[in-house]
């Protein structure tokens, strides 16, 4: 008896121990698991930049500086920390490390960013940041896919530009299954005016120079993002899915191009009774972000406040959306009428399904302005939030200065002043 007691003794202090040695069996805790994010973007300035955000704060970014022929001049890698969002959901980003690699035709500048830069994130769909490192930048894009590179992309897009300084502003892509054949229609503003003064009617203005329909050269794909060449020495980086989304990344100096599937279109009720937050990203001040918290659907619009102190924009009953063909009551200048065919639209390879501008998916405009700026919205659903990306459109002339260019404008009409950007809350 006094055998079997010690046997038993022993095999109870032998398994407490085995338990001891595993942590204690059940009471272990288990590891943190780290998720994250990555989002492709594209710049006001055409850099190409992906932006890995991971579920305990930390950030690590490639950031491509891009010339004028489209080709990478340095790649700047980038580990930062992010607090949480303030109330205009920005969130405040610190780098940590920062370092460059130049290509062997080129040098890297001398510094590499520091500081802080503030970032805006609608998880999973969206993501903005602004930067200063070689002056203010604006790079907005999407949620990446990397196992893009095989998804079918054929259908028809809906872009804004997102360059300052341009004469296009918004249109339309074709695409076929690889982004290799493309139909498009570029629009922009024209006006009379030669003068700020006299800036009080437009038209709109149809600027597409090829014929409208490109073949794209190149057939690479790498980690989702396909690399095509235009002409003899453009390079071109588009990020585009199955899904619907499509990040165009432009030669330096024509910024760059956020597209969606016409599939993926808001309409104006997506918008009603509705909390957003944003960034104004003028070319002739500083960037500001803010909220604003839309209303409901009356007379085919809908009004909204906005916290952006311009009182020399915004008045006190703040600003409105609307569709393209729903008539606003600003003047000069007045919106152009959307309803009409522009000049040489016609021979377009899509006028025949979207016979005017007004009617090309997801495309919006803004109204109340005290001044006279004017904004053309391309708005997208992704999972079930609204993503708007708005060009502003001014009177330019050699007075003012060409932020695509450091040089005075070559002559007076209605450019592209700066990106006005919503992001669903």
């Amino acid at each position: 008896m006094k055998i079997q007691q010690i046997i038993l003794l022993s095999t109870l202090i032998f398994a407490v121990g085995i338990l001891s040695g595993c942590g204690g069996g059940g009471s272990s805790t288990p590891p943190k698991v780290i998720s994250s994010t990555t989002y492709s973007t594209t710049s006001n300035k055409g850099d190409y930049s992906e932006w890995t955000l991971s579920s305990d704060n930390s950030l690590h970014a490639t950031w491509e500086v891009i010339n004028d022929s489209g080709d990478v001049n340095y790649t700047y890698t980038i580990a930062a920390s992010c607090v949480a969002a303030n109330a205009d959901s920005v969130r405040q980003c610190t780098i940590s490390k920062a370092s460059c690699k130049a290509t062997p035709a080129t040098t890297c500048p001398t510094t590499s960013p520091s500081g802080t830069f503030a970032m805006m994130e609608v998880p999973g769909v969206a993501l903005l940041v602004h930067t200063t490192t070689g002056g203010d930048e604006l790079q907005v894009g999407f949620v990446k896919d990397a196992n893009a590179c095989n998804d079918d992309v054929s259908g028809d897009y809906t872009f804004i530009r997102t360059g300052v300084g341009l004469k296009d502003s918004f249109g339309m892509y074709r695409s076929d299954a690889n982004f290799q054949t493309v139909k498009h229609s570029d629009f922009g503003f024209d006006t009379p005016a030669t003068t700020w003064a006299d800036y009080t009617s437009q038209s709109v203005a149809y600027l597409t120079d090829d014929g409208g329909s490109v073949t794209l050269g190149g057939n690479n794909c790498s980690n989702g993002v396909r690399e095509r060449t235009m002409g003899a020495t453009d390079t071109l980086r588009t990020m585009m899915t199955a899904s619907g989304l499509l990040v165009l990344d432009l030669p330096a100096g024509q910024g760059g191009m956020l597209s969606f599937n016409i599939k993926k279109a808001a309409s104006l009720a997506d918008f009603a009774n509705k909390s957003f937050s944003g960034i104004n990203f003028p070319d002739d001040g500083s960037p500001e972000t803010f909220h604003a918290t839309f209303g409901s659907i009356t007379s085919n619009k809908i009004n909204f406040s906005i916290s952006l102190n311009l009182p020399q924009v915004i008045g006190s009953e703040g600003l409105n959306i609307m569709l393209l063909g729903t008539s606003s009551v600003l003047i000069n200048p007045a919106y152009p009428d959307f309803s009409t065919v522009p000049a040489n639209y016609s021979s377009s390879p899509l006028q025949a399904d979207y016979k005017t501008p007004k009617d090309i998916p997801g495309l919006f405009k803004m109204g109340k302005f005290q001044d006279k700026g004017r904004v053309i919205l391309g708005a997208m659903k992704f999972n079930n939030k609204v993503i708007a990306i708005g060009m502003v459109n001014n009177f330019r002339d050699a007075n003012d200065t060409n932020p695509s260019t450091g040089s005075a404008f070559t002559g007076p009409g209605v450019f592209n002043s700066g990106n006005f950007i919503l992001f669903e809350q």
